[in-house]
């Protein structure tokens, strides 16, 4: 049992820091490519407001630990799934600020802002549990 627990944490830090890389300006396209010769035309985007992940996009980051669509059965970690919104939201809240102490999840929610955590929050609410 220990075993599976620790085999978990491990998955679920693997997750957090491979999140956590995905934002590092490694994806970006290296300086000294070269062009082919001839003109470059460039198709402009429109300016406007990026439009904010949905909750159930947010809601993934969650698989590692807490299972697909918040519904892993393990007494390890929570289900999240069919959780009322305000109680996501107020964990969430409390893992970030420290009231609720953990040891991973102080990390993975100061990651999110307040418009993420409630699109989350909303979206788990809706699941049904197994």
């Amino acid at each position: 049992m220990r075993l599976q627990h620790l085999t978990l944490i491990l998955i679920g830090i693997v997750f957090t820091i491979g999140l956590l890389g995905a934002t590092a300006p490694v994806f970006a396209a290296p300086a000294a490519a070269t062009a082919a010769p001839g003109p470059v035309v460039t198709a402009a985007l429109p300016p406007g407001p990026k439009a904010p992940p949905s909750g159930a996009a947010i809601a993934q980051t969650c698989a590692g630990c807490h299972g697909t669509e918040g519904q892993l059965k393990s007494a390890a970690f929570m289900p999240l799934a069919g959780m009322p919104k305000a109680q996501l939201v107020q964990a969430m809240h409390d893992f970030r600020s420290g009231k609720r102490p953990a040891t991973l999840m102080r990390h993975v929610a100061e990651g999110f802002s307040d418009a993420e955590i409630d699109a989350m929050a909303s979206y788990f609410a809706k699941v049904k549990p197994e």
